[in-house]
């Protein structure tokens, strides 16, 4: 039985391994480096990416709900780390036309332009 990896897998893990090395040596904040940071905030990433790729609306709320199966956050901690974003002009907050109590969350198009570039590393 062979036990190395295949080409395929030893491509991704190379890459994963060379770009966790770049993405925290480099010294410039980045929206892969702010999302990437632990795995709370990797999950809150590909959430809201995903939703918004989906056409779909997304809230604070919706976000919870989502990312509770895989990790324990408070709301209060969930809040902060989409704040952090927002002010660093990662995500916006648009008003909800349905509902003025809540707040559609969606990517900035720099967090969509250097997530597309960030992912060519799995090709």
């Amino acid at each position: 039985m062979d036990k190395l990896l295949d080409p395929h897998t030893k491509k991704i893990c190379d890459a994963l391994l060379f770009d966790i090395v770049r993405t925290t040596d480099n010294g410039e904040e980045s929206t892969v480096k702010f999302f990437r940071k632990d795995l709370i905030s990797i999950t809150i990433w590909l959430f809201i990416l995903k939703s918004y790729n989906e056409y779909k609306t997304i809230n604070i709320e919706d976000i919870a709900r989502e990312i509770a199966p895989s990790s324990r956050i408070s709301k209060p901690s969930l809040r902060l780390i989409l704040e952090n974003a927002k002010i660093k002009k990662f995500i916006r907050f648009v008003a909800n036309p349905k509902d003025n109590r809540s707040w559609i969350i969606e990517p900035e198009d720099i967090t969509i332009n250097e997530f597309k570039k960030w992912s060519q590393i799995f090709l």
